[in-house]
This record gives C-alpha cells, sequence and structure tokens, in this order.
C-alpha cells in the first residue's frame, strides 16, 4: 500500500491519493473519503479467483477486492484506477476479460492500467520471457474494443493511454520493460525510516532523517532534495533494455514492499 501526494506550484496539495490491494475498501472507503483522501487506485491482477491469490499471496477473495472498488465508486473515491500487472503465461489470459467486465460493469468510470512484468527486487523471480509486452495487451484488446491513443496529460505521465473509440471509457498501458522512460521520469519514493529513493529500481536511497530530526526548515529540506533529484543517473530499465549491466555486482534492489509502487 501506498499513499502519493502531488503538489500545486505554490506547495499547496492538490491531490491526497492511496494505493491498495482492496482487501479493506469495501470497509473503510468511506472513512477515507471522509479524512481527506481524494482517490484509490487498486491492484488488481485478475478476475479469476486462483489466480488472484497466487500472484499475490493472499488469503481473501476477488471478489471483496471488486465489491471494495464499487463501494468506493459510490462514495466518491475517484476517478479510480486499477492496476494489473500482466505475466505472460500466468494472467495474460485475463486482459481482454479485465477490459470487458469494468467496460460493462462500470459505465467507463474505472481506467483499467496493464503494467508490464518488471524486475523489481530480487525475489520475484522475474524472467524476461514471462514479460508481455504492453503492445500486445493493446493489440489484443483493440481487437475486441477498438481503441485510439490519447495524448499525455501531464509531463513525465508514466502511462501511455488509450480510449475506446465507442466512448467506453479508457484504458493505459506502463511500459517499463519494453519502452523505458528513465529519462523524463518524475517520481520519487520516500521510505518509512525517511529514505528518499530516485528509482523504483534502486538499491539504496538517501537518507534524510538527519535533516527533519534536526529541524531544518521545509525551505531547507526542498532545497536538499532538489539537490538530489538534480544530479540522479537512473537508467535502470534503459540499460537493462539495452543489454547493459544495469547494476553493480552483489547489489540487490530494494523490494516493492519497502517503498511502495
Amino acid at each position: 500500500m501506498g499513499v502519493a501526494q502531488r503538489h500545486l506550484g505554490t506547495g499547496a496539495m492538490e491531490e491526497l491519493t492511496l494505493t491498495t490491494n482492496g482487501s479493506l475498501l469495501l470497509r473503510k472507503a468511506q472513512a477515507l473519503k471522509d479524512a481527506g483522501l481524494q482517490r484509490v487506485t487498486v491492484s488488481l491482477d485478475a478476475l479469476d479467483d486462483g489466480i488472484f491469490r497466487r500472484m499475490n499471496d493472499v488469503d481473501f477473495p476477488v471478489a471483496e477486492v471488486l465489491d471494495g472498488i464499487a463501494q468506493a465508486q459510490r462514495v466518491g473515491l475517484g476517478p479510480i484506477k486499477v492496476n494489473m500487472v500482466v505475466k505472460r503465461g500466468t494472467n495474460d489470459h485475463e486482459i481482454v476479460p479485465m477490459a470487458r467486465f469494468f467496460r460493462e460493469n462500470f459505465g467507463g468510470g474505472i481506467v483499467l492500467r496493464f503494467i508490464e512484468y518488471m524486475d523489481v527486487g530480487a525475489t520475484n523471480g522475474w524472467r524476461m520471457d514471462e514479460v508481455l509486452p504492453s503492445a500486445q495487451v493493446v493489440e489484443r484488446i483493440s481487437a475486441e474494443f477498438p481503441l485510439e491513443p490519447l495524448e499525455a496529460q501531464l509531463p513525465g505521465e508514466t502511462a501511455q493511454r488509450w480510449r475506446y473509440r465507442d466512448g467506453g471509457g479508457e484504458v493505459g498501458v506502463i511500459s517499463s520493460v519494453t519502452q523505458a522512460f528513465c529519462h523524463d521520469c518524475n517520481r520519487a519514493r520516500l521510505s518509512t525510516e525517511g529514505k528518499l529513493f530516485t528509482c523504483l529500481f534502486a538499491s539504496r536511497g538517501h537518507d534524510l532523517r538527519p535533516l527533519l530530526r534536526g529541524g531544518t526548515s521545509d525551505a531547507d529540506l526542498a532545497a536538499a532534495i532538489a539537490g538530489v533529484w538534480s544530479v540522479r543517473k537512473d537508467r535502470y530499465s534503459e540499460l537493462r533494455s539495452a543489454g547493459v549491466p544495469a547494476t553493480e555486482p552483489g547489489e540487490r534492489r530494494v523490494e516493492m514492499h519497502y517503498i511502495g509502487g
């Protein structure tokens, strides 16, 4: 689970969002809305209950997640995004059923995003032959429900957006393996221990705790973070795609559960 904030240029918070596996969303959606949450993104890799449980290593039914998504929509936590990590040979046959389900049951109000299976961390047993390129995801969906491309809404947007030609909503694809976007990435992640990570595939973070505990002003903290970002050279996905070693021997990449998605 992860919480994200987006700020206006004035420093005011523009948006507060939550990424979740949806297990408690049915019971907590209203409370989250009342507390100020504006939008949710739900991780959902399959409609088939067995596949869902295997891929997410959880002990709750997919029906609870679907009910939670419906409840989040009812209380106004939207627009809702649903993220499906596509793993060839495991859940890629669920691509079109997922598209159909959310078109037919949510009136185009859910943005379904398909994410290429990524080698985050060192524990997910990642193999390149299990990656289904996003281009093939688009082809499969468009063969059933014709799509047309949309322009990016924001600089550095990670997802390529497509809309159904019949007006039935939109989908997105995130191609961090086959079409790396390191050069214009604008995402940073902060761990619960106060370490700033400038890449999802990083092996180490920048410790901000001394600044925070030392009474550093907001302006000086912002300057320190800007200084870290200005010299970032993260190119993991680009190097990996080019067949170049992307990490030093012995380096262990940070795990997704530590820094969020």
